[in-house]
């Protein structure tokens, strides 16, 4: 078997619903303007990633581009994204087909998928640039639940399909975003006849990084995923979750380490919560390499919605201390506390954002790409770009703490209709 190089340059984008949409639309904003959005040649994004993904790939293709490079971010994107989100998808599909939903699926899935046609556009996934053709691919990710195994859509095949001509773009974001047991499964058809049962790509791996790590020369991953609570629930309901969550945890914990491994080999320390030395795991990758001639080694970042400033500055360089201490006189990040118990509890849903919890949101993953750009990955952008906040007008402590006070509870959508 002959030497295989890694190329191109990846970007994953977690799942999470609105909130992970939103905290991906600062990500993508930030890395537009340091110039490395517009070099991404394979985008892979899953539920709430692949939300905006659609919204990024229609803005593409009305400017008749290949590659995700704007004259005007705010004005083509994040403008037109946040009045998006100010919809809400959920509630009254939820409503509507709440009698027979549990042993009648299909109409509240297709119910999804119109509502992201409307929302998002109706532009095809054979529309979207080819693998290898020289713009950006698109990846959507699902999970097939019949075989339990990853479900892409891309301009070329979905699944191990010829992609149809007429399947849309918002098809494949609903598959991707479909999460159980609110909305799907849904059925995907070609020719007339049923090919797959897909739900919410984030129940194989919502992170979306497999596509891109195995294979990309530079591999950027935003995971924007709920962090694990460390109180046990009183609930007998809640309690029974927790062992689903516990499983989900392990299984996450296990890709964040081998990304992070993969990126940096001398990493040796983890943090407490995040288990025991990934050995195993560690063997299991050197493994794949072997195995599949992988002759270089990637470079990139990782980051979460949860990620911890203390943490990238640990064992920093002069230079990045230097840049870190400057941009605090301004403003450089959310304290831990309103990032721990505020956005890190924000609900991962599809009701009405806020104006303010989508400002908040965007600035948070501006702010962390910058971070793990500068600290890991400072080779891919221009750094003299300057740092500039997207909404000032949220970053006073007590706004925030005001903005955000029942952000956590799916149970207040009615006020946020009104906002």
């Amino acid at each position: 078997m002959a030497a295989r190089k890694l190329k191109g340059q990846g970007l994953a984008l977690s799942g999470g619903g609105y909130r992970a949409s939103l905290f991906h639309l600062g990500v993508t904003r930030r890395l537009h303007e340091l110039g490395i959005l517009q070099n991404i040649t394979r985008l892979s994004s899953v539920s709430g990633g692949s939300i905006l993904a659609g919204h990024l790939s229609h803005r593409m293709l009305e400017r008749g581009a290949t590659r995700l490079a704007f004259d005007d971010w705010e004005t083509e994107v994040s403008a037109p994204f946040r009045r998006m989100v100010r919809k809400d998808i959920r509630t009254g599909l939820f409503v509507r087909h709440a009698a027979w939903n549990w042993f009648w699926p299909a109409p509240r899935a297709r119910g999804l998928e119109r509502a992201f046609r409307s929302r998002i556009g109706a532009r095809r996934l054979v529309e979207l640039p080819k693998r290898d053709a020289g713009g950006i691919e698109f990846i959507f990710l699902a999970t097939n639940i019949e075989k339990g195994t990853p479900w892409r859509f891309t301009a070329e095949k979905i699944g191990t399909h010829t992609t149809p001509a007429d399947m849309t773009i918002a098809e494949a974001v609903a598959a991707s975003a479909c999460f159980p047991p609110i909305f799907g499964p849904i059925k995907i058809k070609k020719n007339g006849k049923t090919i797959a049962h897909l739900t919410d790509g984030g129940v194989y791996d919502n992170t979306g990084m497999e596509p891109v790590w195995n294979s990309n020369k530079v591999v950027l991953v935003s995971d924007a995923g709920t962090p694990f609570d460390f109180q046990v629930p009183k609930w007998f309901g809640s309690r029974i979750m927790r062992y689903v969550d516990i499983g989900r945890n392990q299984v996450g914990a296990l890709r964040r380490r081998a990304i992070i491994r993969r990126l940096n080999r001398r990493y040796q320390t983890l943090r407490r919560d995040e288990g025991p030395s990934p050995c195993a795991l560690a063997e299991q990758d050197d493994c794949y390499l072997r195995t599949h001639r992988v002759t270089d080694k990637p470079s990139g970042a990782f980051w979460r919605l949860a990620s911890k400033k203390a943490s990238f500055c640990e064992n920093c360089s002069e230079e990045f201390e230097q840049e870190t201490g400057k941009l605090e006189e301004d403003w450089y990040g959310y304290s831990e506390q309103i990032c721990d118990s505020l956005i890190g509890e924000m609900r991962t849903d599809m009701d009405s954002f806020t104006r303010a919890e989508a400002r908040i949101l965007e600035n948070h993953g501006y702010f962390m790409a910058d971070l793990a750009i500068r600290r890991h990955a400072r080779h891919l952008g221009d750094l003299e770009t300057a740092f500039r906040v997207p909404h000032r007008d949220v970053l006073d402590e007590q706004t925030v703490l005001a903005a955000l006070r029942v952000s956590h509870s799916r149970l207040h959508f009615w006020s946020r209709w009104a906002d």
